[in-house]
């Protein structure tokens, strides 16, 4: 005969921490949302939506910035702090810009706002 003793800790510790980390998914696919929709409103694409990162790759060309200079006035005017293409690609390093999704999601509801009025300006 073989006894086999199981520890329930163990079962509840691990259901517990599946929904823990459901919850964090789903918050992090409500930011998401936030950032993509945000930056469809205002009129710039992005190629690949987000599967499993916190990041948006998105372009800036529409705006007749390039992408450093982008990032630089969003910084200087806007308060938002974004990453140019060219710490990720060759190809779009010009065009195309990064935004990480890791806020709250007022604060990135506030930084759509504000790219808003910042693309406004241009």
């Amino acid at each position: 005969y073989e006894i086999t003793v199981r520890d329930w800790s163990s079962d509840v510790c691990s259901s517990e921490s599946i929904s823990v980390c459901e919850e964090r998914r789903q918050e992090l696919l409500a930011r998401r949302s936030i950032v993509l929709d945000g930056l469809q409103r205002l009129g710039l694409p992005v190629p690949v939506p987000p599967d499993g990162a916190f990041y948006v790759y998105f372009d800036v060309s529409s705006t007749g910035l390039d992408a450093q200079t982008f990032c630089y006035r969003a910084l200087e005017e806007a308060h938002v702090a974004l990453t140019p293409g060219r710490d990720f690609s060759t190809t779009t390093d010009r065009s195309h810009v990064r935004l990480s999704y890791a806020a709250s999601r007022d604060e990135l509801h506030e930084g759509m706002n504000r790219l808003e009025r910042l693309i406004g300006s241009l």
